[in-house]
């Protein structure tokens, strides 16, 4: 099940639950919108489903068990237990402290552009540079492309003389 059919019929249990009416939802979206929702027919943004959450006076997290609930046909306990053991996962891997170096003063910290480096093929680089062979020789050891390796090599090169 597409996980907007899975709102739709999760949006509709709620709000027929507590007797809201689409007017009553209406800071949260059009109420074209919310007809639509609950028909499966358009999809909203994380903004929009966490004002919902709110207009339906249910947390974002059991808004979206519910969902994905429905669309896994799953237990939302079972579902619940499993994200746990992921965060607690996450958390032992270092992530957190990942988490949080992304944001400074409730900001995302800006990161340059462009693909992030790959840190194994760039210490392999490292290591065949200090070893003595030449960019050809790596790019024939490596099966990396020239300009791969040239750019490993440079990255190295402006360590090296910014010690």
């Amino acid at each position: 099940m597409h996980l907007k059919i899975a709102l739709a019929g999760t949006l509709r249990a709620l709000r027929l639950n507590r007797r809201i009416r689409y007017e009553q939802l209406s800071d949260a979206s059009a109420k074209s919108k919310i007809s639509a929702l609950e028909r499966g027919e358009t999809s909203i943004t994380l903004e929009k489903f966490e004002s919902l959450a709110v207009a339906l006076d249910i947390d974002l997290l059991a808004l979206m068990a519910l969902c994905m609930s429905a669309r896994l046909d799953t237990p939302y306990p079972t579902l619940i237990e499993q994200a746990r053991a992921q965060l607690k996962a996450f958390e032992a891997e270092g992530g957190l402290e990942l988490l949080a170096d992304q944001f400074a003063d409730g900001e995302l910290v800006q990161r340059s552009r462009g693909k992030p480096v790959n840190t194994d093929n760039l210490n392999a680089v490292r290591k065949l540079k200090a070893e003595g062979m030449t960019q050809a020789q790596i790019v024939q050891k490596l099966g990396l492309s020239p300009t791969i390796v040239n750019r490993h090599w440079k990255r190295i090169v402006d360590e090296e003389t910014a010690d």
